[in-house]
């Protein structure tokens, strides 16, 4: 290669840098950066669920001792007319119960006034040394009347179930045993009727 051959690239390049330094486009100003304002999300409230009010542990009744208040203390001689068990509720099974009696003997008890439309007495039996001499006797009584709205008769171990269609007013129970070990009574309703208490 000869001298004058670099002096032309040379020159080229030298040529080449001028055109693009005066054709070359002008530099931005830099312009300080407006703040963007964020649309604004909408702020949503989610209601929160409606639970039912959740059951109460079911309170206990106990025995009263003054019997001689109440308008009935004697069960009738035959109970068997109430019928046997009832048949279950149709629809659902799910029960709450909100009160019971538990006991080895019999009695009367305290006042208790049942706020829903609908409700049940489940009643279960235990005897184990004489189960074949097990005898369990049962009534609902309303207060204000002194009649037998339910009654309930067992010749043995086992359960028995009497719905109730009357609420709203003050009941007690008179209970009478022999050779029972112990007996449970458990007043029930349904979700139904447990969250629509009568007024």
């Amino acid at each position: 290669m000869d001298k004058g051959d670099v002096l032309s690239i040379l020159a080229a390049l030298i040529v080449v840098s001028v055109i693009a330094l005066v054709l070359r486009p002008p530099v931005a100003e830099t312009v300080p950066e407006v703040p963007r304002t964020p649309t604004p999300t909408p702020f949503v409230t989610v209601p929160p669920k409606q639970t039912p009010a959740a059951p109460l542990e079911p309170v206990r009744l106990s025995y009263t001792t003054a019997v001689w208040d109440y308008p009935c203390c004697h069960l009738p001689g035959n109970l068997m007319l109430y019928g046997g068990s009832d048949p279950p509720w149709k629809g659902t099974q799910e029960v709450i119960p909100f009160a019971y009696v538990e006991e080895g003997r019999g009695g009367i008890t305290e006042v208790f006034q049942v706020p829903y439309a609908v409700w049940r007495l489940n009643c279960s039996v235990t005897s184990t040394i004489r189960p074949q001499a097990a005898h369990f006797r049962m009534a609902l009584v309303d207060l204000d009347s002194g009649t037998i709205i339910e009654g309930a008769e067992l010749h043995y171990p086992g359960s028995i179930i009497k719905n109730v269609e009357r609420g709203g007013k003050d009941f007690y129970l008179i209970v009478s045993v022999d050779e029972v070990d112990s007996y449970r009574i458990t007043l029930e309703t349904s979700p139904k009727y447990f969250s629509t208490p009568l007024g």
